[in-house]
């Protein structure tokens, strides 16, 4: 199921910048300026970055460095396409991994196992298991998504769209691993897939919507944001590789304190 999903929200997310990137190529009197200054002004509002900090000489604001770096410098639409599965991978992670343990808790054919091996090798097994087939999937997924707007449209050359869809196959497969953890996390903690499946769902889609709607009640709401990767994932994506180091060992960090505290809660129950 997560495949499958995850193969339909990718291509669908394809298909749309294939085709805004055809209209402008088939509408003449659209000026290419303007539409690169269109999606440079969406990219600055999704990483949140202030555009009146860089003005020109005569006044006009002059491109920052990060969108410069992912429009300019490399790929465009593959850029745009990578900001959007970092957005929304995480809601579709929770489909992989909200049964790693919930369903044998619940049949309780976790005590016939745990006759041969011990509780740490079935909770960090499972995870590391699914965390290989996510990685997989989104390999699968960037390198067919590379080669079609290769093929397609033949503007950007064969080495920056392998150089560029391999880092975004590791960011991507790096901010799957903390939300995954939280999957790991639930399925210990419930003895139901179902509740373990609607656990990780509120807890993944419930913080940004927190923080996006608190922060007009109360500023400090937006800070709810980093009860999960939501506010350093971005980063993943900056041109800068101290910001991407920090945003990649954030993710490890949140990955191994989910998991920590599932394995605690795994430990701790009755099978």
């Amino acid at each position: 199921m997560y495949l499958l999903l995850a193969l339909m929200f990718s291509l669908i997310v394809a298909h749309i910048f294939e085709k805004q990137q055809q209209y402008l190529q088939e509408n003449t009197a659209l000026d290419p300026k303007m539409a690169v200054e269109m999606d440079r002004s969406v990219i600055q509002w999704v990483l949140d970055i202030e555009t009146d900090q860089n003005p020109s000489a005569n006044g006009i604001p002059e491109p920052d460095p990060w969108t410069a770096y992912l429009l300019d410098e490399q790929p465009a639409l593959l850029s745009k396409i990578f900001l959007v599965l970092l957005f929304g991978m995480p809601f579709l992670i929770s489909v992989l991994g909200f049964n790693q343990t919930a369903g044998d808790i619940q049949s309780r054919g976790l005590r016939y196992l745990m006759l041969r091996t011990e509780r740490a090798n079935i909770y960090f097994g499972r995870f590391l298991g699914s965390a290989l087939f996510s990685t997989l999937v989104i390999a699968f997924l960037v390198a067919m998504i590379a080669f079609y707007v290769g093929m397609k449209f033949r503007i950007y050359s064969a080495g920056a769209l392998a150089l560029w869809g391999l880092y975004g196959f590791g960011a991507i497969s790096i901010l799957m691993l903390p939300y995954l953890a939280v999957c790991s996390a639930m399925s210990a903690s419930v003895s139901s897939p179902f509740l373990s499946l609607a656990a990780s769902k509120l807890i993944i889609v419930g913080v940004p919507i927190v923080a996006a709607i608190g922060k007009h009640n109360w500023e400090p709401l937006k800070n709810t944001k980093y009860l999960l990767p939501w506010g350093i994932q971005n980063y993943l994506m900056h041109p800068e590789w101290t910001h991407f180091l920090g945003a990649a060992a954030g993710c490890l960090g949140y990955t191994l304190f989910f998991l920590l505290l599932g394995y605690v809660r795994f430990q701790r129950r009755d099978l």
